[in-house]
């Protein structure tokens, strides 16, 4: 099982990242697969909020990129 949440970094869509979270085990996937819909988006949520500190500090060299 994975929950994901992914983002372009410019409007290009040059710059793409993903973030996941992936089971890799029997008892893991059965947890994951046992979340409720609430909680998946409570997982979901969390995701978009680490990607939010990840892009702003990746970003912080788009601005370095050879044209």
């Amino acid at each position: 099982m994975e929950i994901a949440r992914e983002r372009f970094l410019d409007p290009t869509r040059d710059y793409h990242l993903t973030l996941s979270l992936r089971s890799r085990t029997t008892p893991m996937h059965s947890a994951l697969s046992a979340l409720t819909p609430d909680e998946r988006d409570r997982v979901s949520r969390t995701l978009a909020r680490a990607l939010d500190e990840i892009a702003a500090v990746v970003g912080a060299h788009l601005s370095e990129r050879p044209e």
